[in-house]
């Protein structure tokens, strides 16, 4: 059965939003509750996950964050330790089905609520600019602190493999924000999303001098962007979009090599 979880009303996210600008960072363990008056369930769909189930999620999170050297800010690799192990626990413990997942209440439950020290600590203050509503509020999934990292590991997932989570393991920040943000393109087809991660780790030693992994990512994702207007990618099985990700990909090099 699917868990549900709370969802915060829109008028309570925006207040708690603007509470955290008033704890100075480091403080905000004040926030952090199990439950909210201002949230609601789905009247149905599954069974409402318990304030005990919450607070399990919370010490499992929190314990990857104290790995990584919270309340110590954190170093970019640190930073990315803690979303590739988040992304892993989130998927795992919460129980969530897509449906729930993609409610954007949900996240800023989850951020505001049960975990906005860690989300602080994650997204911490811009100078001059405050706390970004995306990474709290859920306005956008791809750039919730949260929510973004659940849809990962849900995409990546790979049953088939002997570590169904190594994919996840796979990319940095920057590389999974480059295919994860091309949701109505590359990111609409899980197994696309799949190949184009494996051709990436697999390709690694391929690397030249003057051609960087990012490049390499960057174009090869515009080449297949293009080649999506013309190619239906849901009904090609995995193995073949593998090699079509693998082509593409050497087309991008030689195309670097050239420039």
């Amino acid at each position: 059965m699917s868990v549900l979880y709370p969802r915060l009303l829109p008028g309570e996210a925006d207040r708690l939003f603007e509470e955290l600008h008033e704890h100075s960072p480091g403080s905000h363990t004040h926030m952090v509750s199990n439950h909210s008056p201002r949230s609601v369930f789905a009247a149905t769909g599954g069974r409402r996950v318990t304030r005990e189930e919450l607070d399990d999620l919370r010490r499992t999170i929190v314990s990857a964050a104290e790995e990584q050297g919270f309340p110590e800010p954190p170093t970019p690799a640190q930073r990315n330790a803690f979303d590739q192990r988040t992304a892993r626990i989130l998927h795992e413990q919460s129980l969530m089905v897509p449906g729930e997942a993609a409610q954007r209440p949900v996240w800023a439950f989850l951020a505001l609520v049960l975990l906005p020290d860690i989300c602080v600590w994650r997204w911490p203050l811009k100078s001059g600019r405050g706390y970004s509503a995306d990474r709290f509020k859920g306005l956008d999934l791809t750039r919730h602190s949260l929510g973004r990292l659940w849809t990962r590991a849900h995409v990546l997932y790979d049953p088939r493999s002997p570590e169904p989570y190594e994919l996840v393991d796979t990319l940095g920040e920057e590389a999974a924000d480059q295919i994860m943000t091309r949701r109505r393109s590359v990111a609409a087809t899980p197994a696309l999303v799949r190949a184009v991660v494996r051709g990436h780790r697999d390709e690694r030693a391929l690397n030249e001098v003057g051609m960087s992994e990012r490049d390499v990512l960057r174009q090869s994702l515009m080449r297949l962007l293009r080649l999506l207007a013309f190619v239906g990618v849901d009904s090609i099985p995995e193995n073949e979009l593998d090699h079509l990700v693998r082509r593409v990909r050497a087309e991008t090099r030689n195309a670097l090599r050239g420039r």
